[in-house]
C-alpha cells in the first residue's frame, strides 16, 4: 500500500525537527531548470551546515536538511522548503544564514535571489501540505 500525502503530512509534523511551523520559499526570479535550482539549494545547504558545524558530514545527526518542492511560474523558479534544524540550533539563525548565503548564490550583479520566510503560519496542515504537494515527483527533493 503506498504512502499517503496525508501520512507524510502528520509525519513531518510529528517530528519536533521539522519546522512545520516556518514557511519558506527560495526565489530565483530566474527561468532556470529544477536541476539548477537543485544544485544552488544543495550548495546553499552545505554553506550552512559548514557554518554552523564543519564536522556535518560525520555526524548526521547535526545536520540541516531541507525537503524542497519546486516550482516555475513566468520568470521565477522556486522552491518552497520544510527546515529540518536539530534541537541544538537556533532556528531564527538558521534562517539569516540561509538568506545572506542565498542572496549570494546568485550570479548577477545585483543579486535578486530572495529568501522568504514566515515564522508565524495559521495553519500547520495547510502549509505542510503546500510545501509537499509534489512528494511523488522530480520536483520533490530531500537535501
Amino acid at each position: 500500500m503506498p504512502i499517503t500525502k496525508d501520512q507524510i503530512t502528520n509525519t513531518l509534523i510529528k517530528d519536533n525537527s521539522v519546522k512545520t511551523n516556518i514557511q519558506i520559499v527560495a526565489n530565483t526570479y530566474l527561468n532556470i531548470s529544477f536541476e539548477k535550482l537543485t544544485k544552488k539549494l544543495s550548495l546553499l545547504n552545505s554553506l550552512v551546515n559548514q557554518k554552523l558545524f564543519r564536522y556535518f558530514r560525520k555526524y548526521p545527526d547535526r545536520r540541516i536538511a531541507f525537503f524542497c518542492n519546486h516550482e516555475k511560474v513566468e520568470n521565477n523558479t522556486h522552491s518552497h522548503i520544510l527546515l529540518k534544524v536539530p534541537p541544538e540550533y537556533d532556528v531564527l539563525n538558521v534562517l539569516i544564514l540561509m538568506s545572506s548565503y542565498w542572496k549570494k548564490l546568485d550570479d548577477r550583479t545585483d543579486s535578486k535571489f530572495k529568501l522568504y520566510y514566515d515564522l508565524n503560519v495559521n495553519d500547520e496542515v495547510k502549509s505542510t501540505d503546500y510545501a509537499i504537494k509534489r512528494f511523488n515527483e522530480d520536483s520533490f527533493i530531500v537535501i
